[in-house]
């Protein structure tokens, strides 16, 4: 697989910020994404990880219920720096198929404006009751920073 690797802003140049060539008011950082799918595991809560860059903002996550969880009681999805935080997501019911639109707190919304030291976000469904169905896929939307020293 080829890759090109980039840090900072992407420009298109096609507006001069003031007339001089010092700045570009048409420079902005790249929407990326990674992703990550879980399936059921019986009673067992089930991780999965992604890793962003430091400095990273995240923007939003799609949250899809492709198969509902069919455990007896409940099965919670929830989003944050270690295996079943909240400090991103709190709960969302993988009971239910779709694509969740979660609430998000102005903690949690403080939390995603830069990821630092840790770089994980951990998605966890952590089910009560017998369960034999269930599968959910989490994407992660973010924007990469510029490096010290680089503006946009």
């Amino acid at each position: 697989m080829t890759t090109t690797a980039f840090t900072g802003p992407l420009s298109t140049f096609t507006q001069k910020l003031d007339g001089t060539s010092s700045g570009y008011s048409d420079q902005g950082y790249a929407l990326m994404s990674q992703r990550v799918s879980l399936t059921q595991n019986s009673t067992t809560a089930v991780t999965g990880r992604v890793d962003l860059p430091q400095g990273s903002q995240i923007t939003g996550f799609n949250i899809d219920v492709t198969t509902a969880y069919d455990s007896a009681t409940s099965a919670t999805l929830t989003i944050g720096t270690a295996a079943a935080g909240t400090q991103y997501v709190g709960a969302v019911d993988a009971k239910t198929a779709g694509r969740a639109a979660p609430t998000l707190s102005a903690a949690q919304l403080t939390a995603m404006q830069n990821i630092t030291t840790n770089h994980g976000v951990f998605v966890t469904v952590t089910p009560v009751g017998a369960t034999t169905a269930g599968a959910v896929t989490v994407t992660v939307f973010y924007v990469q920073q510029p490096q010290a020293g680089d503006t946009p």
